[in-house]
């Protein structure tokens, strides 16, 4: 490939898709054969020269640089489209459909991109990134099937030319390099633990390395670029401990020449947000531990060399030359990045992607593409670029925008600079989405009461208009054209000796003069007591199972502070009252057992 001047970019929105050249000079590019039904998917080849996407009756492909068409493939129905390395075959996958006493079509086919021609397919139930898998070379593609993973030459799809056999295999991956390794998953079943392994391809023998661990329900694997490390995210679905929502998660660091394996030793509890290797050095950063986060930078012995501080975090990148590395907090966080400059492990800057759910560094590892994407957030769609100096350099409004890629391109076509240069002057650009100033909303009103002049006579409508109205009285509702509030239940003889007791208080307050109207003395328990004492046998009984049920929970209480445990100030007073309410229990007892006069 040819070295360019400038990046460049895809992406696919409901209603449209568009290539455009990347910062400095960013522009929309014209393209061979541009769809005007919905693309279902879009990709670039992993060395850039190719970009499929898929419409509904067929898949075109076109030359990345050129933007001239390249084929055109009939196969309708395609949901997904995936390139080899070199970008020699495209993998396309259509929704498995099964019919009773039919056997399933192929769905899972594979295509020389150049021509079109059909090399060969699989049946496979769901797609995934990870569901055939390539070495760097295009010699082999792998598949996974009951207890074996299949390797297969893509000239001859139909029988295995290499077969890996693994009782209760889950999941594989294929290393990249030269000398392509693949590890293995076998998942933990009753007292056995969880199992990886790695093995050479073609040397299915003996692994050369191999790994044991517990509370593994699935795991993720991240290889080095070299593919000559491995590491290990485990992961279970539920956290017996009850601390995490998420689950259990832990990080298994494997030499894939057999000479080292361990854990990474992580100082926070909580799961693992995410991991990457750095594209320049053999060292890794992790973010990792309940929010907030804690992201740290760890060397090829999974020893920590640098933390970089704790945020709301969940997402670290670093870019193509690894000189820069983001840190950033996306989802249900609030989108803000740190920049960090790897060779002074000094913070550059801090960028606001607010409501991005994307981010992803340009091949020339100068700026940081930040998208919000449907249907992650179906409002404020758009594409955000930002200069590693925190200059936004472009901003586009999409509406439903499902997908963005850059244009994979090797980071030598980019030399690096020995220093951080500022951007270029004269691109930066406002930023649209980043929420806006709002006033203070005051106390809520009613749609049909916020644009009611002031002193209007008609009637209130809302609390509001009822509390400007003085229509409380005493802390009692006065609802136009109703008679006094009487509860349920209350019988004269209550309502009278309510009253009067409301009479003698009010007396007791204007005996003093001058003396200041106070809120009425919450009664304490014993005058409670008093008042409420129980008087029937039934309601002796009732009061006598209540306070058992106390003295049980002050036992537990007890029990807990034996125990060591640190007590809240109402429990412990609610220990304290136990010989009270033992005595109650004592005198109800008594009451009870006393014959009848």
């Amino acid at each position: 490939m040819a070295a360019r001047e400038s990046t460049q970019f895809a992406y696919r929105a409901q209603k449209e898709m568009g290539v455009c050249s990347g910062p400095p000079a960013s522009a929309a590019l014209e393209v061979a054969n541009r769809p005007v039904d919905v693309v279902k998917a879009l990709k670039y080849s992993g060395n850039g020269r190719y970009l499929a996407w898929a419409v509904a009756d067929a898949v075109q492909v076109v030359d990345a640089q050129t933007l001239a068409a390249v084929t055109t493939i009939g196969c309708p129905g395609a949901l997904d489209v995936r390139f080899s390395p070199k970008g020699t075959y495209l993998v396309t996958w259509e929704r498995y459909l099964a019919r009773e006493g039919v056997e399933p079509a192929q769905n899972l086919r594979v295509w020389e991109a150049a021509t079109g021609e059909l090399m060969g397919g699989f049946v496979q139930k769901s797609f995934s990134a990870t569901a055939l898998q390539w070495t760097d070379d295009e010699s082999y593609c792998a598949k996974l099937f009951a207890g074996e993973v299949r390797f297969f030459r893509p000239a001859a799809l139909a029988k295995a030319a290499l077969v890996l056999r693994m009782d209760g295999v889950s999941s594989f991956s294929v290393s990249p390099g030269l000398a392509p390794s693949v590890a293995v998953f076998v998942p933990e079943r009753g007292s056995k633990p969880g199992l990886a392994r790695m093995y050479p391809v073609g040397s299915f023998g003996r692994a050369v390395a191999n790994k044991t661990f517990f509370k593994a329900d699935k795991v993720e694997f991240y290889w080095h670029r070299l593919g000559t490390s491995l590491l290990v995210l485990t992961q279970t679905d539920v956290d017996n401990t009850g601390r995490s929502y998420y689950g259990e998660s832990s990080l298994y660091f494997m030499a894939a020449a057999g000479n080292f394996d361990c854990r990474v030793v992580l100082d926070r509890d909580g799961p693992i947000h995410d991991v990457t290797w750095s594209p320049d050095e053999k060292e890794f950063a992790v973010v990792y531990g309940f929010m907030p986060a804690k992201a740290a930078l760890f060397n090829h012995r999974a020893e920590q060399i640098f933390d970089f501080g704790t945020a709301p975090r969940n997402l670290v990148r670093f870019n193509p030359h690894g000189r820069v590395l983001a840190v950033g907090g996306f989802g249900n966080l609030s989108g803000m990045v740190d920049l960090w400059d790897r060779k002074s492990l000094k913070k550059i800057c801090t960028v606001d992607a607010h409501g991005a759910s994307h981010c992803e560094w340009s091949p020339d590892g100068r700026y940081l593409l930040g998208a919000t994407l449907s249907p992650r957030l179906r409002v404020d769609n758009g594409i955000r670029i930002w200069h590693y100096s925190g200059t936004l350099v472009y901003n586009q409004k999409t509406d439903e925008l499902f997908h963005v890629d850059w244009r994979p391109a090797p980071a030598s076509l980019f030399p690096q600079r020995s220093s951080l240069s500022p951007a270029p002057a004269g691109i930066a650009v406002p930023d649209t989405a980043s929420p806006a100033q709002t006033k203070p909303a005051g106390a809520y009103r009613p749609p049909h009461a916020r644009n009611r002049p002031a002193g209007a006579s008609e009637s209130p409508r809302s609390l509001s208009d009822m509390a400007e109205q003085k229509v409380f009285s005493g802390g009692a509702r006065v609802v136009p054209g109703a008679g006094p509030r009487v509860p349920v239940g209350a019988t004269p003889e209550i309502l009278g000796k309510a009253a009067e007791k409301k009479r003698n208080r009010k007396k007791a307050r204007d005996a003093v003069p001058g003396a200041a109207v106070e809120a009425p003395v919450a009664p304490t328990a014993a005058a409670e007591a008093a008042e409420d004492k129980p008087t029937t046998e039934v309601d002796m009984l009732k009061r006598l199972r209540f306070l058992k049920k106390k003295v049980g929970q002050i036992e537990q209480l007890a029990a807990k502070q034996d125990a060591g445990e640190v007590l809240e100030a109402n429990q412990l007073a609610k220990i304290e009252s136990r010989p009270q309410v033992e005595g109650e229990i004592a005198e109800l007892a008594a009451r009870l057992t006393m014959p009848p006069a």
